[in-house]
């Protein structure tokens, strides 16, 4: 059975992905994509995912449930992690839309890439919690973080703070570190 025809076409999923640097190495970053007509399609800003993805025309996608995994992926500290399964892409398409959110109009790369390897760890898709839930969500507005006003930034803050509730109900140790793990880097902004 092919672990890809359990994937919902359309939705957005949050998954790891790897992409190779120009020295070899890799660089491996938390990102959503929507899975449609059996490609992954990505749409990234200017980064290091972006670049490495032009140059090699290629990447992984790692999906895992593991909250440190995503947490350590973008503050650059991932070690190792718990893959549940990996696809192996090739780029087909690379275009670009203007797009306009809260934090102003940048220019979005749309990347559209077609499945060349499934590697299957375990059978079964991972099942993230609510806790991961939130701790993903504050990773991608932490991302942005440096695209945010004052008073966004406020709100942010406030956000982890009320999301500490939500780590200590529903969470576990994994949860607490990552988001202590937030919560320094943001005292390092």
């Amino acid at each position: 059975m092919n672990i890809l025809n359990k994937l919902e076409e359309g939705n957005i999923y949050e998954v790891l992905i790897a992409t190779e640097n120009g020295d070899g190495t890799l660089n491996i970053k938390p990102f959503g994509v929507k899975f449609e007509e059996q490609h992954f399609v990505l749409h990234l800003f200017p980064n290091k995912t972006l670049f490495n993805i032009k140059q090699k025309k290629s990447f992984t996608v790692y999906f895992t449930n593991d909250v440190l995994a995503y947490t350590n992926a973008l503050f650059g500290l991932l070690d190792d992690f718990d893959k549940d399964f990996a696809v192996e892409c090739e780029v087909e398409n690379i275009s670009s839309d203007q797009v306009a959110d809260s934090y102003g109009k940048n220019i979005a790369a749309i990347i559209t890439a077609k499945v060349i390897k499934i590697i299957e760890h375990d059978k079964t898709l991972p099942i993230i919690n609510r806790a991961t839930n939130h701790i993903i969500d504050l990773l991608v507005e932490f991302s942005r973080y440096s695209f945010m006003d004052v008073d966004k930034q406020t709100q942010f803050v406030e956000k982890i703070e009320s999301t500490e509730n939500i780590i200590n109900k529903c969470g576990n140790k994994k949860h607490k570190k990552a988001l202590n793990l937030i919560k320094k880097e943001l005292k390092q902004e």
